[in-house]
């Protein structure tokens, strides 16, 4: 399968009509179109999906409603009654029909806002001769992705049509397809499933049940059994239900697994970040604490010696300055003029000798009285000195307690300040509303509920087996008891045939499935090596057909997850060549069954991206010899590295002014 040409109209940068003719020469199978960034590369890729399925490839937390598909130029040039289109039409060859594929969106405007609005849209798809490409025939509009998916399966669209930058948005298994079934279309095993489900296993439908009904017998005991083995048979159509159900809620659930592993290996730094800064939260208030109460401890320190400290040089000033002016000390320590007063009134001494006036006795009394307070300040001098004293003494280290408090003070806010400059910045470079912890519950309640989908499912599985054995010894009772005429025997004699028709095949497809497998993951591993120099690591597909990455260890090799952008890309990339090669290899088994085995064309958006030069040139090489056709979109800068110009039979350059908004499409050479 070949694209001989895609026509793009006002599709996203790209105003009015462009065209690439693609080369389909068997030597020089490569067609590039080159261009700088933001030029309109992608966009052309995503034309192949709008056109293949409709869709397009939305960049991580957005959806494809939020793409407006109308170029903006033409859209700013439309009125509220204006129409305008959006199509893109792909052919493609095989070796003996051309397809026309041409989808097509009619907008009107929301006026005056610049918004597009959706009239609406059709697909076609015609199929013509080779030979007669004008003698077309209309697909039915019913069966049009069908035949398409048949031709380029979604499922593996990711692969053929690869968007090396955006890689990073898919899963670290690869894409969360049904590679498995894609495969089996490529590979013609598809036929022999859709052979097996119709023979039997599509339940009342089934050709076998369908026989079956034709059979009959005679008696209340044939139809008792016959009741028994009908109820039997709905009960595994119900289990059969129950399981496709169970199988959907356990990929749902898988997906949810995906998406949140994605993320969290995603934001691992942010986790970090996060663990980081509650930590500096605590840290922060520890800090605050302190702080407050350094704060605190100044203050009591402050509030209890200060003022002892400030009023020293007054109390020395001022005993200086009474000292000069009050004397020599006479005073009776503690003793005051009212003291002597109440002496003088009780009329005898302190010694018993009675106070007459004019006495020697009272004499002495009245002259000690001058020399007390407040006729004399000596006693009040002395108490103030002792004050001062003391005061003195508990001042002497203030100086320096304070000293220390207030450093202490200084330190503790300077680290709370710290912290919080390193809690912004952190802030700054995180989602601080991210709650990790609950989307580890969530991913653990998911991988919960896949084990108890999985149980529910061997339970119901085993029901089927149970009842299938049931039913093969009803069938047997109910042979014996058929009524002998010529009609049962005819189709009993069509039942056997149907029933070996389906053991023979599921028993083929079996053995032809594991062979596939075997192949696939021979091959896949002999291309990796030749495009990566990697010795300790290898590939392979597991079961589901994902593809796991694997890194020598001291007990052998083990699984990597968490894996780089490049190792991401070169897994795929080998698994893209590989399903190329196996294509090839088995359209050359069967030559001459046209359609069986045909190759995918390949188109690659910035593959080389993420690689280095080395890579980049091994990669290069492989891809014209495994696929019959390779369609790039690439920077210039890179295909110096590609070394395939011996290779390329069409070559374009995409090209858009500073001034203008919209690109255009140059042929080269």
């Amino acid at each position: 399968m070949k694209f001989t040409r895609i026509t793009i109209n006002n599709f996203m940068r790209y105003k009015g009509t462009n065209t690439i003719a693609f080369s389909c020469d068997p030597e020089k199978n490569v067609t590039v179109v080159l261009g700088d960034n933001t030029v309109g590369k992608t966009t052309i890729a995503q034309a192949f999906r709008f056109g293949l399925y409709e869709a397009i490839l939305a960049e991580r937390d957005k959806k494809q409603a939020d793409y407006q598909l109308l170029n903006n130029d033409i859209l700013a040039m439309m009125n509220a009654d204006s129409r305008a289109s959006v199509s893109v039409e792909i052919e493609a060859v095989d070796e003996e029909k051309q397809y026309n594929i041409f989808r097509e969106i009619t907008y009107g405007r929301a006026y005056p806002k610049l918004e597009a609005r959706e009239l609406y849209k059709k697909v076609t798809l015609e199929i013509s001769d080779r030979n007669d490409p004008q003698n077309r025939i209309s697909v039915d509009p019913e069966k049009i992705q069908e035949v398409i998916n048949e031709m380029f399966p979604r499922n593996l669209s990711h692969y053929f049509l690869f968007d090396g930058e955006r890689w990073s948005d898919v899963t670290v298994n690869g894409v969360r397809e049904n590679i498995k079934e894609s495969v089996h279309i490529l590979t013609g095993l598809s036929s022999y499933q859709k052979a097996i489900w119709h023979l039997k296993e599509m339940g009342s439908n089934s050709v076998i049940k369908k026989i079956k009904g034709k059979i009959s017998g005679e008696g209340s005991m044939y139809d008792h059994l016959e009741r028994e083995r009908n109820q039997l048979e709905r009960e595994i159509e119900k289990a059969r239900e129950k399981i496709e159900t169970i199988d959907i809620n356990i990929g749902n659930a898988s997906e949810k697994i995906a998406q949140i592993e994605k993320f969290l290996e995603e934001k691992k730094d942010t986790e970090l970040f996060q663990t980081k800064h509650k930590h500096l939260q605590v840290v922060r208030r520890t800090q605050g604490e302190k702080a407050l109460s350094n704060y605190k401890s100044l203050v009591n320190e402050f509030s209890d010696k200060a003022y002892m400290l400030f009023a020293r040089p007054m109390i020395e000033a001022s005993l200086k300055m009474v000292r000069s002016v009050a004397g020599e000390r006479r005073d009776i320590p503690h003793m005051h003029q009212a003291s002597i007063d109440y002496i003088i009134k009780t009329g005898r001494c302190i010694c018993g000798t009675p106070l007459s006036e004019n006495s020697k006795e009272l004499t002495c009394l009245l002259e000690q009285r001058n020399y007390l307070p407040p006729a004399d300040i000596g006693s009040l001098l002395g108490e103030f000195e002792k004050t001062g004293a003391r005061w003195k003494n508990r001042s002497s280290e203030a100086v320096s307690q304070l000293k220390e408090e207030a450093q202490n003070v200084d330190m503790s806010l300077r680290q709370y300040e710290e912290t919080c400059n390193e809690i912004s910045d952190l802030e700054r470079r995180m989602d601080g509303q991210i709650d990790f912890a609950e989307k580890r519950r969530y991913l653990k309640s998911y991988q919960q509920e896949i084990q108890k989908l999985s149980a529910e499912k061997g339970e119901w599985k085993g029901r089927i087996e149970s009842n299938k054995k049931r039913i093969a010894g009803l069938e047997a009772e109910m042979q014996s008891q058929e009524a002998k005429n010529e009609e049962n025997r005819r189709w009993r004699h069509r039942l056997d045939i149907a029933e070996a028709l389906y053991s023979r095949l599921k028993q083929d497809f079996e053995k032809k499935e594991n062979q596939t497998f075997l192949e696939l993951n021979r091959l896949i591993q002999n291309n990796f090596s030749k495009m990566f120099n990697a010795k300790d690591k290898k590939i392979q597909l597991n079961e589901q057909y994902e593809i796991q990455m694997l890194y020598q260890t001291d007990i052998g090799f083990r699984e990597e997850k968490n894996l780089s952008e490049g190792e991401k890309i070169a897994r795929n990339f080998a698994f893209i060549v590989t399903i190329m090669e196996y294509s090839r290899m088995k359209k050359a088994e069967k030559e001459g069954m046209a359609g069986e085995g045909d190759t995918l064309p390949i188109v690659l958006d910035g593959p080389f991206s993420k690689l280095g030069d080395e890579n980049i040139r091994l990669i290069a090489g492989v891809l014209p010899e495994v696929s019959e056709q390779v369609i790039l979109f690439m920077l210039e800068k890179d295909w110096k590295y590609t070394n395939l110009d011996d290779y390329v039979g069409a070559s374009y350059k995409i090209e858009k002014a500073a001034e203008e908004a919209y690109a255009s499409i140059r042929r080269i050479g």
